[in-house]
């Protein structure tokens, strides 16, 4: 099984008619990778996260890790606060210069990208350096800088809040605070609960979709049961949230795609991602 299809897929579809999506679906599938900790010793199970999660890989073995520690089997070293810093801006600036782009009709950034994704070899201020000049030369100088200007001069003149326009001002937002924390290689937000005798004990790390949660319980020296809790599971529950995030009038099946698809991408799923509209 190839770590892509470890991942999962997601389909949403949806029904359009009379200027609205109706029917809305969500078909979040995950293969239950973390059954296939069970039975493993921790130090086997935690060898096993970076190879079963290569999407912020960092931190799913390190939620894994605080949770083992907490559980009463300190394991391995903790991952350098830079190298989480340096995970959440590569998922951050995904979307920012290669997916966001491609849903509004323009360019993507890959050459920028990669060429950042490149300093990630050089350390953290060679790192943080560059994230600065990405963000101001190329994220905000290109179509989404004008777009967010655009948003913003509509909010003064009192037009209303768009989603889409919220989303991406909060990850701009989110990629300026990454970035002076990576330059000040202040900690990274983690942290583990429980841990008592025989009880699940749980560590839990932010990545750039929100909080990771990995809970376990340990027996006889074994993995007895393993838990992942990730942002898309949450997200992408049910339909409730993509809805909100929809405008209320989609004038014709091709903007109510890319409406849709804009809803997605602001709730950020790690999995791939497929859209339907029927208009049958």
């Amino acid at each position: 099984m190839s770590t892509l299809s470890l991942a999962g897929t997601l389909k949403v579809t949806a029904r359009w008619a009379f200027g609205g999506l109706h029917d809305l679906q969500v078909d979040l599938k995950r293969p239950p990778v973390a059954r296939a900790l069970v039975g493993l010793t921790p130090g086997e199970a935690l060898a096993r996260l970076p190879v079963y999660f290569n999407l912020c890989s960092q931190a799913q073995t390190e939620a894994g890790r605080l949770a083992l520690a907490a559980a009463g089997m300190p394991l391995g070293t903790p991952v350098e606060s830079w190298r989480l810093w340096a995970e959440c801006l590569h998922e951050h600036l995904w979307r920012l210069l290669l997916d966001w782009p491609r849903v509004m009709g323009a360019v993507p950034e890959t050459a920028a990208f990669a060429a950042w994704r490149a300093c990630r070899a050089q350390g953290r201020e060679a790192l943080a350096d560059a994230t600065r000049e990405l963000l101001e030369h190329r994220v905000l100088a290109g179509p989404l800088g004008g777009l967010l200007a655009r948003l913003e001069v509509r909010l003064h003149v009192g037009q209303g809040d768009d989603p889409v326009g919220a989303g991406l001002e909060a990850r701009v937002q989110a990629i300026r605070d990454a970035c002076a924390a990576l330059a000040a290689n202040r900690d990274y937000p983690r942290g583990s609960l429980g841990g008592e005798a025989g009880g699940r004990a749980e560590g839990w790390v932010h990545t750039a979709r929100g909080a990771l949660h990995h809970r376990l319980r340990l027996a006889g020296g074994r993995v007895a049961d393993w838990e992942i809790d990730a942002p898309t599971d949450r997200n992408f529950a049910d339909a409730i949230a993509l809805r909100r995030r929809l405008p209320e009038h989609l004038p014709d099946p091709r903007e109510a795609k890319a409406a849709l698809e804009r809803a997605v991408l602001l709730l950020d799923p790690c999995v791939p991602y497929g859209v339907e509209i029927d208009h049958a």
